[in-house]
């Protein structure tokens, strides 16, 4: 018992670890992805085990690993052996019992029961799968695979992970609202334990393909089935606890959290971004020049984040959560106007953003940080 209550108040870090390969680039993607290949996903493991160890050392005070989430790209086009070598690096870090979550994206098309099960017995306790829409010319336009690819990855996964995630993305083109309603029937029939659920927007470095994909991209009709999407998991009860997360009752994600509240959190792997002890800083999105550096030549090639405004960013996490912000940070008459207008509301002391309010929320972060007449500027 002693080394669990030591670890009790040891610093708490979460660590995110970005495995850029993809089998194929999916149309609307914008985040830092290359071609999968083998020898170059070996040689990217002996690099992310290089960077993981020079920035553990770096922490250098004790320290444990309280989630961990790996992402993409697509993680698990990597084999068995990466992945325990992987592990092999982080699991020093973690405390007894390991990570209160460890979260991995899965692609459905590379679900097997086999590599479902052995990530399990490394300690993963979470899944995230790529759903994306269950509507056949919803996955063709995007480039995903078909429905039924989709349906068994869910029922294989959910054979040995309870808490499961799928991703759903609203406003595909040549779908309809009736599409949407069918994908989250058939979704909701699979019990889920959360969703998150992405309104198409451009984004991040957008190649011309992208950029030609969401030229087709309606934005009217992305919130209309954001506010449809809120109101039907509100009525199965799911918790609305981040604009665009929905979760029962005890599965939000621990991970995510911390990116909300502030906590410190670790990046690793090309384009992986970081915050640990009031410094922010990323990896630039380059599998090449990661692949040439070792151990702590990862720790100098950093770029400082320097792009941050604290008090307005302050307030965006704050709005986007269901814990919102304490009213004494806004002036009262600008928290009058935006609920009049169905953007916020006011309850104890503390203001939430509505589902409406999510919609416009940067506009309305901005808005309210401005000084109403004859007031101080809240930020």
């Amino acid at each position: 018992m002693a080394a669990v209550r030591s670890q009790r108040y040891m610093r708490q870090i979460s660590l995110y670890i970005h495995v850029p390969f993809c089998t194929r680039r999916c149309s609307y993607c914008s985040f830092y992805h290359v071609p999968s290949a083998k020898s170059r996903e070996e040689a990217f493991v002996d690099a992310l085990a290089g960077e993981i160890h020079a920035a553990f050392a770096e922490i250098g005070e004790p320290f444990a690993l309280h989630t961990v989430f790996v992402g993409g790209g697509t993680p698990t086009v990597l084999d068995d052996a990466l992945w325990r070598r992987i592990v092999d690096a982080i699991a020093p870090r973690f405390p007894a019992g390991g990570p209160a979550e460890f979260t991995v994206e899965m692609n459905p098309e590379d679900v097997a029961r086999a590599r479902v099960r052995f990530l399990r017995s490394l300690g993963v306790n979470r899944a995230s799968i790529g759903i994306q829409s269950m509507h056949p010319v919803g996955q063709k336009v995007l480039k995903r695979c078909a429905p039924d690819v989709n349906a068994r990855a869910i029922d294989v996964v959910r054979e040995t992970f309870d808490n499961v995630s799928f991703d759903v993305l609203l406003g595909v083109p040549k779908t309809t609202a009736s599409d949407l309603a069918a994908t989250m029937r058939a979704l909701l029939e699979r019990e889920p334990r959360h969703l998150s659920v992405y309104g198409l927007e451009p984004g991040g470095d957008m190649s011309h393909e992208v950029e030609r994909f969401f030229q087709a991209v309606d934005p009217d009709r992305v919130a209309d089935e954001y506010l449809g999407v809120c109101d039907t998991l509100r009525a199965r009860g799911f918790r609305h606890y981040e604009v665009s997360n929905f979760a029962r009752p005890g599965f939000e994600s621990l991970h995510n959290r911390v990116y909300w509240d502030g906590g410190d959190y670790l990046g690793v792997g090309p384009a992986a971004h970081s915050a640990l002890g009031g410094r922010r800083f990323w990896n630039a999105p380059s599998l090449d020049a990661y692949l040439r550096r070792r151990g702590g030549q990862h720790l100098a090639a950093r770029v400082r984040d320097e792009s941050g405004d604290g008090p307005i960013e302050r307030v965006m996490l704050a709005l986007r959560t269901d814990r919102g912000a304490p009213a004494a940070w806004f002036a009262p008459a600008r928290t009058r106007e935006f609920a009049a207008d169905g953007l916020l509301e006011v309850r104890e002391g503390r203001v939430f953003a509505t589902d409406r309010g999510f919609l416009v929320l940067n506009d309305l972060v901005l808005r309210l940080s401005e000084p109403a007449t004859g007031s101080e500027s809240i930020c």
